[in-house]
């Protein structure tokens, strides 16, 4: 936040001592020496502290100063005078709200002012955080979430019993379904709001830095750790902790993250000093992590310390009411990012909209909205306007199937394959599908550009070993 500061006085050798005083306070200081002069500096929008004088040539002290609380209500004003009296301070401070009043003449008054000075503005930067936390709480209720789906909000009913407690909760869903937005929920619905939500995608930072970034690390613990960091644990003290795709962390990590949990405590890389935290846990996955337990991939003891409360978020093609009010929705939003104007969807576009099993959910209709929106040259979206895979032949025989892991099942219904077998099967012909693109293949599949990396090179170690 940049520390605006207006000093509006028609005294030339008072601006020059106050703001010679405060230039090294990091302020940024404009000047007026006139009411007119001062309202022409509020007019463009300001937001930070006023320094103003009783007793200007064009205007009355408070009279300008109820014109700041209308057009800069987010300001703080002090009144300064050379001739004031207690019932002017009253006056100004009880009747008129000002931040506070000085005068000229009191012993040490610089350095009283600068003080003040510098209250008023921790006082706008704690306002500034409590409006930023209301939005977000606003932002994040289960209400603001779009949905009509009736199985969807009895989850969400279900879930604002848990919000109030400390229990970790574990959010199961594909990706795209929305799995941090409900953490988020949870966070900012409960008694944790006011304090630290940190999230951290576990399959997106590899193995060998996660470590460092959840528990952080002292300087010198290794190459190019040229001063201490703190971690998400110890960002997330007193608040939640999201584990984003906690099904992609490696056993070793797993045995960190129980004992933290178990101990309530830690030590950073390279260091010796316990940190204590108090850390609300949230999880999420795509994977089934009962299936990762019984082929130990995951540590049983850490998925029932995570699942005290587990919920399962549908994917889209089982609310498919929710489409028609989401495309709305994204065409709302992306019609004032992009600076368009389009009304609305042809009934044939929504009817393909409606036929897709949006195996990335509802992220991967957000993106086909965004694209639909771009490339609109009416005032409604039709199926020219969608992305190619919506149109033609091949979405009909796409859109029937689930994922693309059911359009091969279906191919492969003669043949009984292991799930692991099956899963690479499907992950490969996703690519090929996707002619190379990891990132398409991942969206629609549901799972993570580092799964597919991991499956793929899996396998092919699997057929190089003797």
């Amino acid at each position: 936040m940049t520390k605006r500061l207006l000093i509006v006085d028609d005294s030339p050798d008072i601006v020059e001592m106050i703001s010679e005083h405060l230039s090294d306070s990091g302020c940024d200081i404009a000047t007026a020496s006139s009411g007119g002069e001062a309202r022409t500096r509020l007019a463009g929008g300001f937001e930070g502290v006023v320094l103003l004088d009783f007793m200007l040539p064009d205007v009355d002290g408070l009279a300008l100063l109820d014109e700041i609380r209308t057009v800069a209500p987010a300001s703080k004003v002090i009144m300064i005078t050379a001739h004031g009296s207690i019932g002017m301070a009253m006056e100004a401070t009880k009747n008129r709200n000002a931040f506070y009043v000085h005068s000229k003449g009191e012993d040490a008054f610089l350095e009283r002012l600068a003080a003040t000075v510098a209250n008023a503005f921790r006082n706008l930067e704690l306002e500034s955080r409590l409006e930023r936390l209301e939005r977000e709480v606003r932002s994040y209720s289960f209400d603001s979430i779009i949905t009509q789906s009736r199985r969807l909000q009895a989850i969400f009913r279900t879930l604002e019993n848990v919000v109030d407690s400390k229990v970790a909760v574990l959010i199961l869903g594909e990706s795209g379904t929305g799995k941090e937005l409900v953490a988020k929920a949870i966070h900012y619905n409960g008694p944790r709001s006011a304090q630290p939500f940190v999230a951290i995608n576990c399959a997106g930072i590899p193995d060998t830095l996660l470590e460092s970034e959840l528990f952080g690390y002292e300087k010198g613990a290794f190459t190019g750790a040229f001063a201490r960091k703190s971690g998400k644990f110890e960002q997330a003290n007193k608040g939640t902790l999201f584990l984003d795709e906690i099904g992609e962390m490696n056993l070793s990590l797993q045995a960190k993250i129980l004992r933290v949990l178990q101990e309530k405590s830690f030590e950073r890389l390279g260091g010796n000093e316990t940190i204590n935290v108090n850390v609300r846990i949230i999880s999420a996955t795509n994977k089934d992590l009962e299936a990762e337990v019984r082929h130990g991939r995951f540590r049983e003891d850490l998925y029932y310390r995570l699942s005290v409360f587990p919920v399962h978020l549908p994917p889209l093609r089982e609310r498919k009411e929710d489409i028609p009010i989401l495309a709305e929705h994204f065409l709302k939003r992306f019609n004032e990012e992009e600076d368009r104007k389009i009304e609305g969807f042809t009934q044939r576009a929504m009817d393909q909209l409606l036929a897709f099993n949006y195996p990335g959910n509802v992220r991967q209709l957000e993106n086909v909205i965004s694209h639909a929106v771009v490339v609109a040259s009416s005032s409604l979206i039709d199926i020219p306007d969608l992305p190619p895979y919506l149109q033609g032949r091949d979405f009909q025989g796409f859109a029937q199937s689930r994922s693309a892991a059911d359009d091969l099942a279906s191919d492969l219904t003669s043949k009984i394959l292991p799930l692991d077998k099956l899963e690479e099967l499907a992950i490969r012909k996703a690519v090929a599908v996707c002619k190379g693109n990891v990132s398409l293949a991942a969206r629609l599949l549901g799972v993570s550009r580092a799964t597919i990396y991991r499956k793929t090179r899996d396998e092919t170690e699997q057929e190089v070993t003797p």
